[in-house]
């Protein structure tokens, strides 16, 4: 059984290897390799940087040839070529060697990837129409792998996952959403495919009259034929997704019931700011959930949560003390909470 999730191994690794340095750090990652399962070509990156970071160069460079001469991962070039951790690797032929075939698997990679809705249903396979949405976002170089088994317990509330997984490519299995405006883009076009599926309408082809009738679910939902707010997708993410859940709710906020958002990295208050009276009109209600030591995040949730309770929109804040930029160990309870309370 996994003791971490997969976010908080990665983070966990992360502030060993701040605190006690990288054998340390490595010696933990090799504890807990099961549980990095979601992508193994970050675990092996969090190796063999962390072994060249503490003067293991040989284990290092044997590690960084498995992963993408034998594993077929792909790593950024630039970052082989920057990271200070690597500094002692950059001489060896077999390193450049390696360089050179990222840097042709990067190009393919980012010319065929493309955004990836993935739809989780309950054992029972109901019929998705019949069940609630919950779109789920996932964070910085993670991958729909790496969600659904944290936001899975919402499939024994009556809500089926509806995973969105970015087209924006860094390396091997690893996506951000580093442009907003096409991740939002990326969310709108799932958010139609799905309205399309819920109404029992083709997907294949997309005729004009489905597309129609999708986009008019989209952007004006008062005027479909399932019109009440338990029908509308709650929208949620971790990190950056929860930025880009965050905005897309601004774009259009008759769309949306509400929003889960997890650690949300909210770094520019325009934003959100001008969809506050829109939120306030529809009745979309926030769920916030950030710890008390996220550095990064807390100052962003903090000038949200202001503005929400000076408008009166119905929202709940969840500040976690001793918890960083990661999930709670009770999350589970946390999303149950939050959608019993989306429904109330």
């Amino acid at each position: 059984m996994s003791e971490f999730t997969y976010t908080g191994l990665m983070h966990r690794a992360m502030d060993i290897y701040a605190q006690h340095g990288s054998a340390a750090a490595h010696h933990f990652v090799c504890e807990h390799l099961e549980d990095g399962q979601a992508n193994p070509a970050q675990m092996y990156n969090l190796q063999y940087s962390l072994l060249a970071a503490c003067g293991r160069k040989e284990e290092a460079l044997s590690l960084l040839r498995e992963a993408v001469l034998q594993h077929s991962y792909w790593y950024s070039p630039d970052y082989l070529l920057d990271d200070e951790d690597l500094a002692d690797l950059r001489d060896e032929p077999d390193f450049q060697q390696i360089v050179a075939v990222c840097r042709d698997k990067e190009a393919q990679a980012i010319a065929q990837s493309t955004a990836a809705l993935q739809i989780v249903l309950p054992d029972d396979q109901q019929s998705p129409s019949s069940l609630r949405t919950l779109f789920v976002l996932h964070g910085e170089l993670e991958n729909n792998d790496v969600v659904e088994p944290v936001w899975k317990p919402a499939l024994d509330k009556g809500y089926k996952l509806a995973l969105l997984q970015s087209s924006q490519i860094q390396f091997s299995d690893a996506y951000d959403w580093n442009d907003l405006e096409q991740a939002s883009g990326e969310l709108e076009h799932a958010m139609m495919e799905l309205a399309r599926i819920d109404s029992g309408l083709p997907v294949a082809g997309e005729p004009e009259s489905a597309t129609a009738r999708a986009e008019e679910q989209l952007h004006d939902h008062e005027r479909t034929t399932a019109p009440h707010t338990a029908r509308k997708p709650i929208l949620a993410g971790f990190s950056a997704g929860a930025r880009v859940a965050l905005y897309t709710a601004g774009l259009y906020p008759a769309a949306a019931a509400g929003l889960i958002l997890v650690a949300p990295w909210l770094p520019h208050p325009e934003e959100w700011q001008e969809a506050l009276n829109d939120w306030q009109e529809h009745g979309v209600k926030l769920y916030i959930i950030c710890g008390e030591h996220d550095e990064d995040c807390r100052p962003g949730v903090e000038e949200l949560t202001a503005e929400l309770k000076a408008r009166d929109i119905p929202h709940v804040l969840h500040l976690l003390p001793g918890l960083e930029h990661n999930y709670p160990v009770h999350f589970t309870n946390l999303l149950q909470q939050a959608l019993e309370w989306m429904q109330a």
